[in-house]
């Protein structure tokens, strides 16, 4: 992906009305002129579908039908998209003004690689605040997803290796980014916030649903992924019931808001956090963040 380069972007919604002007906003103002914007509508009732007509001269596809879930509606998309590269954006979420020419720059320093990855800053609404977390690392994708709503994608590998499972509801991005990995497909990570991500999505609170999903993964690629043995497996799937048994309790003892921000900054090691009034707000914020992590490398 060379600047200026086709770019296409898929945004999923329903009934997302208070949201999705962001979103759409978010990647329309990148003034990109390879791009394409499809949007993939599950049949909103919500005032939804009357936003995005506003929108319509700047998007090259607009669908509005009922779907069979999230992974249908991107799959959707993808059978539409003809850019080279492809980012997926949800209709909660925003991309950061700088995102696309960023990863513009990365692809053309890492043709090898077929998959961009960076930062998300995360909003928590009910506390009206954001956490910038440090990047992931996919060399520890068995056990960590990289941030999805930070990826994109060169459209060959979605022709190589195939769209997103439909069977899974929540866990069939990692899925996916899986298959990719195993068969070598090359990761390049970027240091950079790409994408604000509202943490109210269905895989960002414990559910009975994500840890089935997440233990399928795990059946999946166990005995294909060095390191996955049965007692691996063994060990991930008590760690997830572990892991949902504490957030449940938490939630009904009042205190996720406590240890919340105890869980930033000791143990997911934040880099930076602050009140959230809104994107405009948060990228100086964040801007402001990467310029001082510059000046102490």
């Amino acid at each position: 992906m060379m600047a200026g380069a086709a770019v296409t972007v898929i945004t999923a919604c329903l009934n997302a009305v208070r949201t999705v002007e962001t979103a759409l906003r978010s990647v329309i103002s990148q003034d990109w002129p390879g791009l394409e914007y499809i949007v993939v509508d599950g049949g909103s009732t919500d005032g939804t579908l009357e936003v995005l007509e506003n929108y319509r001269p700047f998007l090259a596809r607009l669908i509005s039908e009922p779907d069979k879930g999230v992974y249908d509606a991107f799959n959707k998309g993808l059978a539409l998209a003809s850019g080279d590269i492809v980012g997926i954006l949800n209709a909660d979420d925003c991309y950061a003004p700088w995102t696309f020419g960023t990863v513009a720059e990365a692809s053309r320093l890492h043709p090898e690689c077929g998959v961009f990855y960076g930062k998300l800053a995360v909003i928590d609404e009910a506390r009206r605040r954001w956490t910038v977390y440090p990047l992931g690392d996919h060399e520890r994708l068995p056990n960590h997803m990289i941030a999805h709503p930070a990826a994109f994608v060169r459209k060959n590998l979605y022709e190589k290796h195939g769209f997103f499972d439909e069977s899974y509801k929540i866990a069939g991005d990692w899925d996916l980014f899986l298959r990719f990995w195993l068969a070598g497909e090359g990761f390049c990570p970027i240091d950079r916030v790409l994408t604000a991500f509202r943490n109210a999505g269905l895989s960002s609170r414990p559910t009975r649903r994500l840890v089935r999903e997440n233990r399928a993964v795990y059946r999946k690629y166990r005995g294909k992924i060095a390191g996955l043995s049965g007692a691996a497996y063994f060990g991930k799937t008590v760690r997830e019931e572990l892991k949902y048994w504490g957030r449940k309790g938490m939630e009904l003892s009042g205190l996720y808001g406590l240890y919340s921000r105890y869980r930033d900054a000791r143990l997911l090691n934040a880099e930076g956090w602050g009140a959230y009034d809104g994107p405009e707000s948060l990228w100086n914020a964040v801007k402001a963040l990467e310029e001082i992590e510059a000046i102490r490398d």
